[in-house]
This record gives C-alpha cells, structure tokens and sequence, in this order.
C-alpha cells in the first residue's frame, strides 16, 4: 500500500524551489566546463542534460536523462578480418543513458548474423556485447574460442563511432 503524503503550500514552495536550484546549479556546472575545456570537452551524459535543457527549460534527473540519436548519415556498416575471420556490424543506433552508450545493430561472422548491443562506458570505450541469433543462440556460445578477436573488432567499432560522433 502507498503512503499518501500531503505537503503545505509553503513545503511544496520549498521543494520546488530546491529542484530548480539543484538542477541550476548543474547547469552552471555544465557552463563553467563549456568555459574550461569547450563543448567538445563535455561527457556524452552533460551534453545531453544540456541539450534537453536548451530545448525544453526543464531539468531532468538522471533517471530520466535518456537520448536516442543516429550519428552516421552513409550505410552504416563497419567490416574488418581479425585473426582470419570476417566480421561485419550493420550500425542501426546509439542510445546514451547517464552511465553508458549503447550500440545496436547486427553483427555478421562468417555468414552467421547476430543482433545486439555493444555496450560502451560513458566515454564511448567499449566494455562489453550481447549479441544473439534469430534461434537465440548468444554469440560466444556459437563461436567459442574467437571472444578475443570479436572484442577486438567490437573495439575498433566503438573507437570509430567515437570518432565520427566528433565530427
């Protein structure tokens, strides 16, 4: 059962007033780096925060902070041979949440197609995939022994995105 909690007026004042000078005092955060370091220098995480509070005066806690964005406007694929196996990754989306990037798309090696995600740190530096078949077989487990060169190759995709997000 839900507890109902009734405030005052001047405890509802008190509240609001604290969420509009906490989410100010982010944003002046956010300015004092733009100042330091420029807006190339933000995190993925501030410039988001940024970018929703430019659009919408609103301040947004974490939680909430999620933002969907197609970085790439040419046939996203990314191919490569590591250790003499074919790979490619079919770019659809990035999503960046508050703690990490999160890249979707289909994965292909030696024929065999796999969707998923790779998951990056805030920074764009790859950490960790999950990738299935259409029969729901995961990645690794189809191609146990090769985990090395798929990160490797994951890697290399991630520092690419990375690089063309900057552009």
């Amino acid at each position: 059962m839900k507890k109902v909690v009734r405030l005052t007026e001047s405890e509802l004042i008190n509240v609001i007033q604290r969420i509009i000078k906490e989410g100010q005092s982010e944003i002046d955060s956010i300015l004092d780096k733009i100042n330091r370091v420029g807006f190339d220098g933000l995190t993925p995480k501030e410039q988001s925060y940024l970018r929703h509070y430019s659009e919408t005066g609103e301040y947004k806690d974490d939680e909430e902070l999620v933002t969907r964005s197609q970085s790439f406007d040419y046939e996203h694929r990314f191919s490569d041979n590591i250790g003499g196996v074919d790979m490619t990754f079919k770019y659809e989306s990035t999503e960046d949440t508050p703690d990490e990037m999160i890249h979707s798309g289909y994965l292909e090696i030696n024929n065999d197609e796999f969707y998923g995600e790779i998951y990056c740190d805030t920074d764009g530096t790859y950490s960790t995939c999950n990738f299935e078949d259409g029969d729901g077989v995961n990645l690794f487990e189809k191609y146990e022994g090769l985990e090395h060169e798929v990160e490797n190759f994951l890697d290399n995709v991630c520092e690419e995105i990375k690089g063309n997000e900057a552009v």
